[in-house]
């Protein structure tokens, strides 16, 4: 059995006195459908960012398929789309 397909590992961001992700740990599994639901102002967003590459983490690391991708621009980053809109989901 591989590992995941990502892994953070003690992500943390902070804007000023603001802290907007604290400490997350996430594993997501190859071919795994994921979804992140959260309280508006609660990290999600920046997290998607700091996946995407357009956050720098203040702390932590983010791993795909294995490789650490600190210091990766976004347009070398095997990630495609993130979906963040409740048109998707017209239930909430």
């Amino acid at each position: 059995m591989s590992g995941p397909i990502v892994r953070i590992e003690g992500l943390a961001k902070r804007f000023g006195a603001i802290t907007a992700v604290d400490g997350v740990n996430l594993d997501i599994a190859r071919g795994e459908l994921f979804a992140l639901l959260g309280g508006s102002g609660c990290g999600k967003t920046t997290l998607l960012r700091m996946l995407a590459g357009f956050e720098t983490p203040d702390a932590g690391r983010i791993l795909i398929d294995g490789r650490d991708m600190t210091g990766v621009p976004p347009h070398l980053r095997p990630v495609n789309m993130m979906f963040q809109s409740y048109a998707l989901f017209p239930h909430m």
